[in-house]
């Protein structure tokens, strides 16, 4: 275990019993506003995938691709 996680624990050891409660509850709370995010954040990634779904190209020859259009815009 390392000496900050030691330390963290010592100072919850020492903590009384509605100190820990109040603890309790928030790592609670962070933890659900966490998994909040990351649901809203799968959402808004999967109605993206469902937009392009069509577009049959990928990442890599798309960067390619405004590369290229980079390059000829610098020559105008």
């Amino acid at each position: 275990m390392s000496e900050q996680v030691q330390s963290i624990v010592e100072a919850v050891r020492r903590l009384d019993a509605t100190q820990r409660r109040e603890l309790t509850v928030a790592l609670a709370a962070i933890e659900l506003s966490a998994s909040d995010v990351s649901s809203s954040r799968k959402q808004l990634v999967e109605s993206i995938r469902g937009k392009y779904r069509h577009i049959p190209t990928s990442s890599e020859s798309f960067m390619n691709r405004k590369k290229e259009e980079t390059v000829q815009e610098s020559r105008l």
